[in-house]
């Protein structure tokens, strides 16, 4: 009996050394620009219902994401969206609702700044995303674009990783193709 437990901490071990090792590598892939890390209303806790709440997240963030591009620019070809990472935990106080990390590239630049990001996350998203709760905090963050800011971020990313679940959203998030 013992020897199976000691092998699941091994186990649970190496997936958390190695789900921090790719987000590391997802962060080195892209241009991380902003940490942000939100909560849903209550009472969400089922893992089904919250990767369709982030997908419509998703799909609404780009439609303001588009709508705030700089029109300017002719000819420029087809518009790239900032790439995303979802991170999904549940709540240390035993409740199993879930909260989001999300880090994002930077957005255009009508958005881009540090009280247009705190508009867009307490008033206008929330009122177009039924899931987001309008009352809970929301924390902002700019990302600093260095090795050890990215160790940090990607330790405390992969902080509850186990057996059971896997913070990373693979569902929703943009990452890079697997280099052959």
């Amino acid at each position: 009996m013992k020897s199976i437990q000691q092998e699941e901490r091994r186990q649970a071990q190496r997936l958390k050394r190695n789900i921090k090792h790719l987000i590391k590598g997802e962060l080195h892939s892209i241009n991380p620009w902003w940490l942000i890390s939100f909560h849903y209303r209550d009472h969400h806790s089922k893992e089904d219902e919250l990767l369709k709440d982030v997908a419509d997240l998703k799909r609404k963030l780009h439609r303001i994401i588009y709508k705030s591009r700089d029109k300017s620019i002719k000819g420029a070809g087809e518009y790239l969206y900032p790439k995303m990472l979802f991170f999904h935990e549940t709540s240390h106080q035993g409740t199993g609702q879930f909260h989001t990390h999300l880090i994002v590239e930077k957005l255009p630049g009508s958005l881009n700044t540090q009280v247009e990001m705190e508009a867009l996350f307490h008033k206008r998203l929330p009122n177009k995303v039924k899931a987001l709760s309008k009352w809970k905090s929301i924390d902002i963050q700019r990302i600093n674009p260095q090795d050890d800011d990215y160790r940090c971020i990607s330790s405390y990313l992969g902080k509850q990783t186990n057996l059971e679940l896997i913070a990373l959203d693979p569902f929703n998030s943009d990452l890079s193709p697997q280099k052959k």
